[in-house]
């Protein structure tokens, strides 16, 4: 742990800031926490000027990053995209608002979790989590949401994230719509789900 260790997250933490503001040059610069970026105003829709129409017509593709499923396995987060809406949701079970949040994430995930893909991704030593401390507390909570653990920073470095929760909303072709820091209410991460997926998820 020591040399190897240090290098890695030396390493990743280059990598983050170089990748910093990915997602604010994309979609929204200065969101706030616990709000989402691009939120449209009560008095207007996503299609009520021909500014926000054509800002919907642009797209920003999802970049995609290895990450290890329960098993073990390698899997990539491209291999969820392009058929269903992805909710991307960066977390760790030392991060109290992550916890927070999580009952409503199950809920949403009962509820959506066969037309929408939740991929939950533990950020382990980013916040000196591990995955064993992560699997207890999945299990003692009785969460039963897909989770998946990121290798050698390379999620967190992928996005730029540097705060958690973070949590990103992809539409059905690959696309990035929006994207939330902080905890989430319940209300936001559902108009979340709305903004990606329309037809699935009714407007709150």
């Amino acid at each position: 742990m020591g040399k190897k260790s240090t290098v890695i997250l030396g390493i990743a933490l280059v990598v983050i800031l170089a990748a910093a503001g990915f997602l604010y040059t994309r979609l929204a610069p200065g969101v706030q926490n616990s709000q989402l970026a691009n939120e449209p105003s009560q008095s207007e829709g996503p299609a009520s000027s021909s500014s926000s129409s054509s800002s919907s017509q642009q797209t920003n593709p999802a970049p995609s990053f290895p990450m290890e499923d329960s098993q073990g396995n390698t899997v990539q987060l491209s291999d969820f995209l392009g058929d269903k809406p992805v909710f991307l949701n960066f977390w760790a079970s030392t991060c109290s608002p992550c916890k927070q949040e999580m009952p409503d994430i199950q809920a949403l995930y009962e509820q959506y979790g066969d037309q929408i893909h939740f991929v939950l991704v533990n950020v382990g030593a980013a916040m000196n989590d591990t995955r064993e401390k992560a699997e207890n507390y999945l299990k003692e909570a009785g969460f039963t949401f897909p989770v998946y653990y990121d290798v050698d920073y390379q999620a967190i470095s992928t996005y730029g994230i540097n705060s958690f929760p973070f949590s990103i909303f992809i539409d059905a072709q690959g696309n990035l719509i929006t994207y939330g820091q902080g905890k989430l209410s319940a209300e936001l991460l559902q108009k979340g789900l709305n903004l990606m997926a329309p037809d699935v998820v009714p407007a709150p």
